[in-house]
């Protein structure tokens, strides 16, 4: 028969070939370089100021201000979470500090919905860093139609959040 004349010339044919395979590994005798760029060691792109990608991961206690590694003030984002928690929540991103609330009616009032988006626009706990735009529709006719909110309402929301963020930084700080 022809096949384990097949296999034999396979298996040799693969074993000359794993053989220089092997043999050419061995060829230049000589080590290659440590570092063969001519970069400078250091704080590159993404490393930080060790050099070590890593290190951008470690927990620094100087963000304790900012919240640690969310890319928002921690306060401010859980105080805006509690005010709005008993809204449905369509989206929550605390690298991007964006929140945003689902339409929510109040059982007393059926015909009237609001809704919220809420920014959290830097690390540190200040009301500047916080920005509330608030959303009102009323059901005329069967057809949801969009109304004014007064300033005083977003400001009130507003501050409730920075209320908040202030005991929650107080409760945690321990002072």
């Amino acid at each position: 028969m022809t096949l384990p004349r097949f296999t034999t010339a396979l298996t040799t044919t693969f074993a000359l070939a794993a053989a220089v395979f092997v043999a050419g590994c061995g060829i230049r005798g000589e080590a290659p370089e440590a570092n063969p760029t001519d970069m400078p060691k250091g704080p590159g792109l993404f490393s930080g100021e060790s050099g070590n990608l890593l290190d951008s991961f470690k927990f620094n206690r100087d963000e304790a201000e900012s919240g640690g590694n969310i890319g928002v003030n921690i306060y401010l984002w859980r105080a805006s979470l509690e005010s709005v928690a008993f809204m449905p929540i369509l989206q929550a991103d605390s690298n991007g500090g964006v929140i945003v609330t689902d339409w929510y009616s109040q059982p007393e009032q059926p015909n009237e919905r609001v809704k919220a988006n809420i920014l959290i626009l830097g690390k540190t706990l200040r009301a500047d860093a916080l920005k509330v735009t608030l959303f009102k529709q009323q059901r005329v006719n069967g057809e949801w139609t969009g109304m004014d909110v007064s300033a005083a309402t977003t400001t009130a929301l507003e501050d409730t959040i920075l209320t908040k963020a202030r005991a929650i930084k107080m409760q945690t700080s321990g002072n």
